[in-house]
């Protein structure tokens, strides 16, 4: 065989080796975190044991967790544990846990989307993954208020106008009432089946009109005073209600 060709075959082989061997240890660099969201709940916080499952040859450690503000990627808070395994795969679990007290600083400096992340570095190079927690998401429907809690409504007028402050523990609400009630007791004397749907908004304005005639009949059969309330259910199925007591007159 011509001395050029078998250079030229033999240069053609390591290339191809070392692509081959190349590929082989670049799809080793691999990390997965389980969960990969996590959900805080604003009043109890999150804790959580995640899995951390690492392809690295020769092993690799993370020497610690960090919680950053994944908008500016500044830490906020660090954890000092250090997660390790030998070998070319691991996988290595921890618990993760944020308190309420955490949750609502940050939040009130602006943070809306927090990562848990780890770097892993080893003989093969380093690499990292984080858990994501969506702070706006993550809160509840806490209080209802409705102002002016007191009105008078006349059997001429028949209108009053008020407005539902919607408070939450953390982050915005999406809430809905799909109804208000006057109520007598427990006894629903009249209904106002029009939706208010809060969609980040903490104020909702209602103006509600009686019927011609309900006033003076409930005057008539001596009540004096009724309950207009409304219940609003949050996208996490939490149930908040607030009421006005309304004075009737003629």
């Amino acid at each position: 065989m011509n001395k050029q060709l078998l250079l030229t075959l033999l240069g053609a082989a390591a290339i191809i080796i070392a692509a081959v061997l190349g590929s082989s240890v670049n799809a080793q660099q691999i990390i997965t975190v389980d969960p990969g969201d996590g959900w805080l709940n604003a009043n109890e916080g999150y804790r959580e044991t995640v899995t951390w499952r690492v392809a690295s040859k020769g092993g690799a450690a993370s020497p610690r967790g960090v919680f950053v503000n994944l908008d500016n990627n500044k830490e906020l808070a660090v954890v000092d544990q250090i997660l390790e395994f030998s070998g070319d795969r691991g996988e290595v679990t921890e618990v993760v846990q944020i308190s309420p007290v955490q949750a609502r600083s940050w939040h009130a400096k602006g943070v809306r989307r927090v990562g848990y992340r780890r770097v892993f570095a080893g003989a093969a190079g380093s690499l990292s993954n984080h858990i994501l927690f969506d702070l706006d998401a993550s809160g509840r429907l806490a209080q209802v208020e409705a102002s002016p809690p007191t009105q008078t409504v006349s059997g001429k007028s028949r209108q009053m106008m008020l407005a539902w402050s919607l408070n939450g523990d953390i982050g915005s609400i999406n809430a809905v009432s799909e109804s208000g009630q006057f109520l007598v007791g427990d006894r629903v004397v009249y209904e106002v089946a029009q939706p208010l749907v809060a969609e980040g908004n903490s104020t909702l304005k209602e103006t509600v009109m009686l019927p011609p005639g309900l006033v003076n009949e409930l005057l008539g059969n001596g009540i004096y005073q009724v309950r207009y309330t409304r219940t609003f259910v949050d996208d996490k199925d939490t149930r908040r209600s607030a009421s006005v007591q309304v004075r009737l007159t003629e």
